[in-house]
């Protein structure tokens, strides 16, 4: 892009406004430098990265850049080598590795808030693949403090060396003060000094020679002299060498994690490039923010819309405009009065097509769209030269030469005021004459004129649109608003007016040009009022278009992503099922066999007056119920309408042969038999038949493989038995307990029992107080009472599906018992609690 241009349409006024919201100034530094990109690759590339940007800020999240420190310095130092680094240099390598630990922290989505977890994408793989240089931090961490200074620790050495010199400053800070407060007849105060890195006390000049020592320096008035006494002569050596050792190791120390970094220096720069890109990054993203920026669409048919567009550098107060240009209407010719706003129109468009080449958003409404621009060439302010000695109208011509020597069907070409500077009837054929031929090399091109001659265009040449700047004829002021298809006036007598020219001036002028336009006006107003609404009727029809195909891929996004959340959760469902359902199967097989084992053992009488020790029938049968109870209640929850299999389209009555889908496991299998008397079906499953309620079985939707049966096929029938009228829960675990009693109910109302037994026993109470709770929170809260006399007492809880078979036994009275239950009949005998 020219220079040219983007100082034409101040667009370093509009980087700096993106600058000011980034933390580093590297980062500040990189946005002032960042040039319109022609590359579409990578123009997309940058937006997506803004688009993952702006979404993860909207859901809440941030990026931990503010405290980036500019490391370019102390990369090129590492690059040629030469002196270590400063305490304060490795200190900045340091803060900058601490953002690179939170930026990743930031991106780790088992770390964020379940609400903040976006779909992952380029800038988590960004952040992803750079290294973490944990090693060099804390290498860093433990070595320098956070003043820039090595600390005690980064050295076995240094910290040794540094207790020593701090012992032998502190004996000798002891003797010296000994000596200040002893001696007061010598020393001029009480109090040492330093000079030439050497402890000393001030001595009276006159008594220099009852103080023995070596004199480095005096006081301006020479009445005090600075002594090292020639006692501590030892200890301030010593001291001196232990600094001189300190300082050694210190630069050793320094030297090391320089030559550490310069080790690293590839994977530093990439860190250090990255934390800027998203510092970067991060600006752009807060200066949408800020301006209300959004993401433009990049056209691929050459057409440019902008929608509420502004300028933001007059932001809040410019006026939106909505402008638009197409190969088949590719030069847009505003006119208006002066000062209404037409030079800002031409830098609107010109700015968001810059900011959308550079990566960032457009100051426009969400429909906008804009092509990719080669050029951009604008003629826009004061072209006099007077260096070039060129007069406005020259400098305006060689601006105008090199225009049409660049632009191509690739060039937005932005002029203000064409053709103006000379003769208004010639200046009027130059322009007409430059437009034609900036239209026939298909660039797309906004110029402002006054001329007459420019507004009719449009209704005599194809490829021309009139657009105005709307002027109040009430206030005489210019609203600022852009107005498409409509061609504007001057109306500068208007705003002579306005400005206050004496009315003698005005008033003839005014009638002769009321006069000799008037005809030509009324002409181009009904003209334009009709192309208006031509226009108007075209634009609400391409707009119902765009939201149709925008609501139909909105509509094909949702059913893909429902057909792929179905296959997922069929496939995870099916994993389940099958489990259960194998566990199911090995616990029936193993019920049926323990049944076998006890048919096949010979009968034993049982001995009279009493119960043996061996199973009866009813006890087998019982056990059977139960564990068909259990199995029943695992089915039951494998159930889940939410997961079904597609029916098939077929709904005609099943059939044996058919190939059938059981509802409650998405089981397939075959139909072997058909009760529909008693509305049962027994299916094959892959050799297993098991009889089941042919409600719920449906035909499968696709044919499946035949499976051959092995040579001993195992039938499983429900029992059709009724259920027992209670059920002894005693010694069972509470959780085992309620187990029980839920599937005992069920099996019993479906059963339409009148009432059944729970039998708990007494005990401590616990197992009574769980089952009633549980009672209380079930579908059966309103049907239990506490067993009677003669039931059970409180051993026993009644739940009552119909009342009628609840009435209590003739001969028993509530009368007179404080909770209400009924007097014991004498004979009765209680149940076993």
């Amino acid at each position: 892009m020219e220079a040219k241009t983007l100082d034409n349409l101040e667009f370093p006024k509009i980087l700096a406004l993106v600058a000011e919201q980034a933390g580093s100034q590297a980062a500040k530094d990189g946005i002032l430098a960042l040039t319109p990109s022609t590359d579409r690759g990578g123009i997309e590339t940058a937006l997506r990265d803004l688009d993952e940007l702006v979404g993860f800020r909207e859901a809440g999240g941030r990026l931990p850049v503010s405290g980036l420190r500019d490391l370019r310095g102390i990369l090129a130092r590492l690059r040629t080598g030469g002196e270590s680094l400063t305490g304060e240099e490795l200190l900045a390598v340091r803060a900058d590795l601490e953002v690179l630990h939170a930026l990743k922290k930031a991106f780790r989505r088992e770390e964020q808030p379940r609400e903040l977890r976006t779909p992952r994408g380029r800038l988590d793989e960004r952040v992803d693949a750079l290294p973490g240089l944990e090693g060099i931090h804390q290498r860093i961490l433990v070595s320098i403090n956070e003043k820039g200074e090595v600390r005690d620790e980064a050295s076995g050495r240094l910290g040794s060396l540094r207790r020593e010199l701090q012992q032998t400053r502190a004996e000798l800070e002891r003797r010296l003060s000994e000596l200040v407060n002893t001696q007061t007849e010598v020393v001029q105060d009480r109090f040492f000094t330093i000079r030439n890195d050497r402890y000393v006390v001030p001595v009276k000049s006159s008594s220099q020679s009852l103080l023995e020592g070596i004199v480095h320096d005096q006081s301006g008035s020479g009445q005090t002299l600075y002594v090292e006494p020639l006692a501590f002569l030892g200890l301030n050596n010593r001291l001196v060498r232990l600094r001189s050792e300190e300082r050694e190791e210190v630069m050793r120390v320094l030297r090391e994690l320089t030559a550490l970094l310069s080790g690293a220096l590839a994977d530093l720069t990439l860190v250090f490039e990255s934390l800027v890109f998203f510092d970067i990054l991060n600006a752009k993203a807060r200066f949408a923010e800020k301006f209300g920026a959004k993401r433009p669409e990049i056209a691929p048919d050459g057409r440019l819309e902008l929608v509420n567009a502004r300028h933001p550098l007059i932001h809040p107060d410019c006026v939106p405009m909505d402008i638009t240009l197409e190969p088949s209407r590719s030069c847009v010719v505003i006119t208006g009065p002066n000062g209404g706003g037409k030079t800002v129109a031409l830098k609107i468009v010109g700015v968001n097509a810059l900011l959308m080449q550079t990566g960032c958003y457009v100051l426009a409404g969400c429909r906008s769209a804009l092509p990719i621009f080669h050029e951009v060439l604008a003629d826009i302010g004061e072209s006099q030269s007077i260096e070039n000695h060129l007069s406005t109208f020259t400098s305006h011509l060689k601006r105008l030469k090199e225009i049409l020597d660049t632009c191509d069907a690739h060039t937005l070409v932005l002029i203000d005021e064409i053709g103006t500077g000379t003769d208004p009837e010639e200046g009027a054929m130059l322009a007409y004459g430059i437009l034609q031929e900036i239209r026939r090399r298909g660039a797309l091109s906004l110029v402002t004129s006054h001329y007459e001659a420019l507004k009719q265009l449009a209704f005599t040449t194809a490829g021309f649109v009139n657009a105005a700047m709307e002027f109040d004829y009430q206030t005489f002021r210019p609203t600022f608003k852009f107005m498409m298809g409509v061609p504007g006036r001057s109306n500068a007598l208007a705003i002579a007016r306005l400005f206050g020219l004496p009315e003698v001036v005005l008033g003839d002028l005014v009638k002769s040009r009321e006069g000799k336009n008037v005809r030509e006006r009324e002409l181009l107003e009904a003209l334009e009022g009709e192309r208006s609404r031509i226009e108007a009727m075209r634009r609400a029809w391409e707009e119902k278009t765009r939201e149709i195909e925008v609501k139909d891929r909105e509509a094909d996004q949702l059913l893909a992503q429902l057909k792929e959340f179905r296959r997922k959760r069929r496939d995870e469902v099916s994993e389940a099922f099958e489990a259960r359902f194998r566990a199911a199967q090995k616990e029936l097989e193993a019920l049926i066999n323990r049944l076998k084992a006890r048919a096949a053992a010979p009968v034993r009488p049982v001995p009279a007056g009493g119960a043996g020790d061996e199973p009866t029938p009813a006890a087998d049968l019982a056990e059977a119920r139960e564990g068909l109870q259990s199995v029943r209640a695992t089915l039951d929850d494998l159930a889940s309408p939410a997961d079904e299999e597609p029916e098939s389209a077929d709904q005609s009555p099943l059939r044996v042969g058919d190939r059938v889908i059981w509802g409650r496991l998405l089981q397939r299998g075959v139909l072997q038999a058909v009760e529909e008397a008693r509305g049962r079906a027994v299916v094959d499953f892959d050799g297993k038949r098991m009889t089941i309620p042919l409600a719920e079985l449906r035909r499968a939707e696709a044919p499946i493989g035949k499976t051959a049966p092995p040579p001993s096929q195992v039938v499983i029938t429900a029992p059709t038995a009724q259920v027992a009228e209670e059920i002894d829960l005693r010694g069972l675990r509470v959780e085992e307990a309620l187990e029980k009693v839920e599937s005992f109910l069920k099996l019993a109302q479906a059963q339409q029992r009148g009432r059944v037994f729970l039998i708990h026993g007494k005990g401590t109470g616990a197992l009574q107080r769980a089952i009633r709770e549980f009672l209380d929170r079930s579908p059966w809260r309103s049907k239990h009472r506490p067993g009677r006399y003669g039931e059970g007492d409180l051993g026993v809880t009644v739940v009552v599906f119909d009342p009628a078979a609840d009435k209590a036994p003739e001969g028993y009275d509530t009368s007179g018992r404080p909770d209400g239950r009924p007097k014991r009949k004498k004979g009765d005998r209680d149940r076993p609690v």
